[in-house]
């Protein structure tokens, strides 16, 4: 039987979206063994698939920063203003979609899987010529918000939903893009001016297939025998991470601060504080029962360890936490829409975790709600987690397709 091969290409910032990303790629190749992936990804996600032993090419080396490098440079002081940001990103959109293209024609790939690739499908909506190979968009929410109402941020905002709905539009309906998550999670409201609702855009241009973990939460077992597993002993434990950026380092510090306030009320409590790929463990002070530690493999194992978490606001490691029936205290990055309301939205309506101003929080403040929870039983709202496998049905279907000559490049219904 014919090969079919597919050009994953993972983003945007940190590892939330390769984790996922991987997972529906294995999800693919289980149910159709004559499927080939090639990978193309920014660090950190580009080592984490080479640790993984993915086919992940180096092209995208010759791109001089990529989404996580920027928003390490443009974060300070647990700040992420996406608008300068995006602006300084979209610069490089050229040549990050005209390397993409090359690649996928070099490999003769049949299908690109792009989990937000803005550069691509901008490259694609403004020169449809470019689109020479059937290209698939993932996405865990639709256009920007403008949360710090600078007026001069309004135009440019307007223009990247307008950019959001024109491309869902004219892709080729719902079988075009896949939106990671459920309808609901996206915020009731217009995309700006003259422009429809969001969340009535994703239920008619989108396929929403539910959320994608790299883990079965049923499979886990109790959390006895994770911190069995682990090596880690019976006592009360927290577990801080800031996720796969060096945005979110402050409150690694602001923790530690914490910690021994709290261990005047628990004596035996130990911390783990997880500095990620993008920050050195070193920039946390060491003591007694503060555990330090980097990059940490399959992360999910401690947070079902932890009797407590506290979190950056990230999308991903909040959903995990959430799968997990855990406790925990989060702190969305200040001035990051889609942390502040696109994450928070989801987490407040669920009635999830408990949210933090990282600015209006001293560490005896933390301390303080941090015991409050500490070893707090929770019951939260069951999560739709069949996602990557039907993402990966639905890749496959576009395969098929593909292969009948029923879907092509030029197909758009807009």
């Amino acid at each position: 039987m014919d090969r079919q091969k597919i050009l994953y290409i993972s983003g945007c910032i940190g590892l939330g979206h390769v984790t996922r990303d991987l997972s529906i790629a294995r999800e693919l190749q289980g149910m159709n063994e004559n499927v080939d992936i090639i990978w193309l990804a920014d660090p950190p996600a580009y080592e984490y698939l080479k640790d993984k032993g993915e086919a992940v090419l180096s092209d995208m080396t010759r791109v001089s920063r990529g989404a996580t490098d920027l928003c390490d440079a443009h974060a300070d002081d647990y700040k992420f203003n996406l608008y300068p940001w995006w602006m300084e990103w979209y610069k490089t959109f050229p040549e990050r979609s005209k390397i993409q293209n090359e690649v996928a024609q070099r490999e003769k790939v049949d299908l690109i899987v792009g989990d937000e690739t803005y550069d691509l499908f901008i490259d694609y909506l403004q020169h449809p010529k470019n689109k020479k190979i059937p290209f698939l968009l993932m996405l865990d929410f639709v256009g920007g918000h403008l949360n710090d109402g600078v007026p001069k941020k309004k135009l440019p905002l307007w223009f990247y939903n307008r950019w959001n709905y024109q491309y869902l539009k004219k892709s080729f309906g719902k079988e075009g893009t896949i939106f990671i998550g459920d309808d609901e999670d996206v915020v009731n409201e217009s995309l700006g001016l003259l422009l429809p609702n969001r969340r009535e855009v994703v239920k008619k241009y989108a396929t929403s297939v539910g959320y994608s973990l790299n883990f079965d939460p049923s499979k886990i077992g109790s959390k006895d025998e994770v911190r069995k597993k682990l090596g880690l002993g019976p006592e009360p434990l927290v577990v801080v991470t800031i996720g796969g950026t060096a945005a979110c380092a402050p409150l690694l510090t602001k923790a530690a601060e914490a910690y021994p306030i709290m261990k005047k009320s628990v004596p035996d409590l130990k911390m783990i504080i997880v500095a990620g790929p993008r920050v050195s463990p070193d920039c946390v002070k060491p003591a007694d029962g503060l555990d330090l530690r980097g990059l940490v493999p399959d992360l999910y194992q401690h947070l079902a360890a932890a009797d407590l978490v506290i979190s950056a606001g990230g999308g991903t490691t909040t959903l995990e936490l959430q799968a997990l029936n855990k406790p925990f205290i989060y702190f969305p990055l200040e001035e990051h829409f889609e942390q502040q309301t696109d994450v928070a939205y989801h987490l407040g309506r669920d009635n999830v975790g408990v949210k933090m101003s990282y600015s209006q929080t001293s560490a005896q403040k933390l301390a303080e709600v941090a015991l409050q929870n500490l070893g707090k039983a929770v019951k939260y709202p069951p999560l739709p987690l069949g996602g990557a496998k039907k993402a990966a049905q639905h890749i496959d279907g576009l395969l098929k397709k593909i292969k009948a000559g029923q879907l092509k490049a030029s197909t758009w219904e807009g």
